[in-house]
């Protein structure tokens, strides 16, 4: 069944792949210049419309061709835990364009005109506002309230690169590509095999090179301009033609705010500027997290083994403090969010005998209730979970077990879960905890506030994010809680306090294992998600008749050494811990992992202030060469390595069995920090890389220099 639907999906876009722009009528407007304030100009001739501010050129329309349309659709949804198959089926299309007037009112430059098609017309609104020396505001009005999608494109050239859009796993530069925004899981493989291929046969959830949790309407280019769209339904960034950028969202109308300046770092700050920032994290979150699961005694011995080898674990990180269950999908959760004394007998007890020795306990949540224990019983009672079309409980299908889904528009439902996160989780002492999962809610969900799920779908991750961080202010406790989120869109970066790149495979794939959770924390810092980590060494865990996907001892160092220089240092059993090689295997791994613990302690001061600036600019932590040498075009698709801060370049090892890396050193002198050897830059290099030895440099003229060389130096191995 699932094949005939993958089929009809592929036969109606091939039917509906031309293009949505059909001809624009002839205009008898003038050429002319209008001043809409703050050194922000539009200019129309016969051949275009362009918006020029004080640091530049910001946007161009063609109007020798349509660059507007809009049209009714219908979306058929498949939707099988989290993974969606999508269908559009277009009822009505108003493809030819119309301009009827163009003139200011009020200090804002408004285009009219008609769109039309077959059995379809509207008039529409383009209103440009200028916000500042450097930013245009606009806004698409689409007056019939028949048409829900809306498509809209400009122009580009063929050397301009993209990069943003949120976490995106495969690519950094989305020039050529073809994005579209939706939360939901990932996929298993996302296109590395066999495991995509075993997992989209057997599942229907093998995701594809765009799938991702956090998808963000925001994209900045090489021209060092930016565009976010203040939209929320599923969209399609299409940047395949040299010549033009096309958009299309499933809504009628846009709002959009776009910025230009003098390079992407002055464009980052504006964004956050106005979607919000990260805050700096407390000060025990640069220690070690070590993740363990099994209960009081486990644990405790894990720690003590750690500590005795030197480890400065600083947290414990406790998946399993509701519980833990086995599915066929490996180790699970309880979703009950309260203790469980049997695995952890006197919660509150333990967790303050762990805080008297310096360690924070960390646990988790989501925003679900497995149908089963008093709490579901309390939301259904209540009427806190989403809806069907029915008005019954909408109960969907997890990694093994049913469960109900909490309706956060509900404002009874967010006391309520606030509620228990207050008393339970911070009650308890807990000092932060994963807020898993947000991407899962239905398209064809019935919700408290009326609006449409298909709307409020991308908002649901964030409406999560808000609603944790809400619970630890109203306990006094803003600064001193992190919770880490893997789902987002637009405006995560202002209420979620730190981010990780979700659910990895245990490989070394490009598309879905430790290669992707490097480029996913750089195209999310380029979309405003300054504090990112990932899993050490992945999560999903597979066995499989033709390859087993079981974490190695080497990708569990190399994912060490590579998450050594990420803001939050911390260890993830995986779905089937037994599997998996651990930070407790073997004697050997305890000790090198120890002393990876202690590397990136010893990069605390660096990471604070990198924090800091975070919290006050918005960079990224993490950052892709491109955005600190914007001007040199061979760091533009770099994606294997980055910068932390400005001082401190990486290339890591990515490939199974290698001891060496190649990577690309920018202007200025690098010094290898194990050799002393300085890199005059501006050059290609392979150097020696073995397991415990990173190829890491230090820029010589940098600020941070002779700290960091004093910091790394004492970890040189002879």
């Amino acid at each position: 069944m699932r094949f005939f639907f993958i089929i009809s999906i592929l036969f109606a876009f091939l039917l509906d792949c031309g293009s949505r722009f059909e001809k624009i009528s002839p205009f008898s407007i003038p050429p002319q210049e209008f001043d809409l304030g703050n050194g922000v100009k539009a200019v129309f001739l016969p051949t275009e419309l362009s918006f020029i501010t004080s640091k530049g050129r910001i946007l161009e329309f063609s109007v020798q061709d349509p660059f507007l349309s809009s049209a009714k659709g219908e979306q058929i949804v498949n939707y099988r835990k989290a993974t969606f198959k999508i269908k559009d089926k277009i009822l009505l299309e108003c493809g030819s364009q119309t301009i009827e007037s163009l003139g200011l009112e009020s200090g804002a430059l408004i285009l009219k005109g008609k769109l039309t098609g077959k059995n379809c017309e509207t008039s529409y609104s383009i209103r440009f506002v200028s916000s500042s020396n450097s930013g245009l505001d606009w806004k698409v009005e689409i007056s019939n309230p028949e048409l829900n999608r809306t498509f809209i494109k400009f122009k580009s050239d063929e050397r301009e690169s993209i990069y943003g859009l949120g976490e995106q796993f495969s690519h950094l530069n989305l020039k050529g590509k073809k994005p579209f925004l939706f939360s939901e899981e990932q996929g298993v493989g996302r296109g590395d095999q066999p495991i995509t291929w075993g997992a989209e046969l057997l599942e229907g959830a093998g995701g594809n090179e765009y799938s991702t949790y956090t998808p963000i309407p925001f994209f900045l280019t090489s021209r060092n301009r930016a565009f976010f769209f203040e939209n929320s339904s599923y969209s399609v960034f299409d940047f395949e033609e040299d010549s033009e950028i096309a958009i299309e969202f499933r809504e009628r109308g846009l709002n959009v705010k776009s910025w230009k300046a003098a390079n992407p770092k002055e464009i980052l700050k504006q964004y956050t500027s106005h979607t919000g920032r990260f805050p700096n994290l407390p000060d025990w979150a640069y220690g070690t997290w070590l993740g363990i699961q099994g209960g009081k005694s486990v644990v405790l011995e894990k720690i003590e083994e750690a500590k005795q080898a030197g480890n400065p674990i600083s947290a414990l990180w406790i998946q399993d403090w509701v519980g833990q269950r086995k599915t066929v999908f490996g180790s699970q959760l309880w979703w009950k969010w309260f203790p469980d004394e049997t695995r952890y007998p006197d919660f509150k007890n333990f967790v303050k005998e762990l805080n008297q020795k310096n360690i924070q306990v960390l646990g988790y949540i989501n925003p679900m209730l497995a149908t089963e224990g008093p709490l579901f019983e309390d939301a259904v009672k209540n009427n806190y979970l989403v809806k069907d079309k029915e008005g019954k409980d909408y109960i969907v299908q997890t990694a093994g077990f049913p469960a109900g889904l909490l309706d956060l528009t509900n404002p009874k439902t967010r006391t309520w879960i606030k509620n228990i996160i207050k008393q339970n989780l911070i009650g308890n002492g807990l000092s932060g905890w994963m807020a898993d999962f947000g991407e899962w809610l239905p398209t064809d969900a019935v919700l408290f506030s009326k609006e449409s799920a298909e709307i409020y779908h991308n908002r649901y991750p964030v409406e999560w994010a808000r609603l944790n961080r809400e619970a630890i202010q109203e306990a006094g406790k803003e600064g001193q809680i992190v919770f880490f989120t893997r789902a987002g869109y637009s405006y995560s970066n202002k209420y979620s306090t730190s981010f990780w790149a979700g659910d990895q495979m245990v490989s070394w794939g490009r598309h879905d294992g430790i290669v992707s959770s490097l480029i996913g924390i750089l195209s999310g810092g380029m979309s405003g998600l300054s504090l990112n980590h990932s899993d050490i060494g992945g999560y999903t865990t597979i066995p499989s008749p033709i390859k087993d996907y079981f974490r190695s001892k080497e990708l569990f160092l190399r994912w060490s050494e590579l998450n050594v220089f990420t803001p939050v240092f911390r260890t993830h059993e995986g779905n089937r811990p037994g599997k998996n090689h651990q930070p407790y295997s073997d004697p050997d791994t305890i000790k090198e992992f120890a002393r990876y613990g202690q590397m990136h302690l010893a990069l605390k001061e660096y990471f604070k202030f990198l924090n800091k600036e975070a919290s006050e600019s918005g960079l990224p932590v993490l950052r892709p060469l491109y955005l600190s040498y914007p001007e040199d075009n061979s760091t533009r698709d770099l994606q294997n390595q980055f910068l932390l801060g400005e001082d401190l370049l990486v290339i890591p090892v990515l490939e199974k069995g290698e001891d060496t890396v190649k990577g690309y050193l920018p202007k200025g002198e690098w010094e290898h920090v194990w050799t002393g050897k300085t890199f005059q830059g501006g050059v290609w290099i392979e150097t020696s890389a073995p397991i415990g030895s990173p190829a890491i440099f230090l820029k010589k003229k940098g600020i941070w220099y002779e700290k960091l060389k004093s910091a790394l130096s004492t970890f040189k191995k002879n």
